[in-house]
């Protein structure tokens, strides 16, 4: 099979958002962009994997990305998984998730998340509890950056 191009990709993404009732975010993936995932509405939050392939790896910690980027801005996460063979596209998500994803297909509308943030580092084994307001995420937005930013030493 011809490589797909990354037109194809993203405007194959796009389609999927749209047919999830989402919004596909521009440049996501960026790692400058704020905003890390495929797709987004007001109550959902979405990442999508695509394959031409009979089968997918999906890692722990992009799920665990897509949860932390989900809870940040007080939405559910989705992950959804895209066969191109067959365009078959399938969803996954936490059991305690679906009342919310059920209830947004049936409605157009579901709750928003919940205030407090719980953020599981997968690597380290430890629980971090970061407060939701506007200065604590723009303080965790910077750590961010600054962790991932490198800098050129003027020797």
């Amino acid at each position: 099979m011809a490589k797909r191009s990354g037109k194809f990709y993203f405007r194959n993404e796009r389609e999927v958002m749209e047919s999830l009732g989402l919004k596909q975010v521009k440049g996501s993936g960026n790692q400058f962009d704020s905003s890390k995932e495929d797709g987004e509405n007001e109550y959902l939050l979405c990442q999508l994997k695509s394959t031409d392939a009979q089968s997918i790896r999906v890692q722990q910690v992009d799920i665990r990305k897509l949860e932390e980027h989900a809870q940040l801005s007080h939405r559910t996460p989705l992950f959804a998984i895209q066969f191109l063979n067959t365009q078959e596209v399938w969803l996954m998500m936490k059991p305690e998730d679906v009342p919310f994803v059920s209830e947004y297909i049936k409605t157009g509308k579901t709750k928003k998340r919940e205030n407090v943030i719980e953020v599981k580092d997968v690597k380290q084994k430890k629980v971090k509890v970061i407060a939701s307001s506007s200065d604590a995420r723009e303080q965790f937005e910077s750590e961010r950056r600054s962790k991932y930013n490198k800098t050129k030493s003027a020797t």
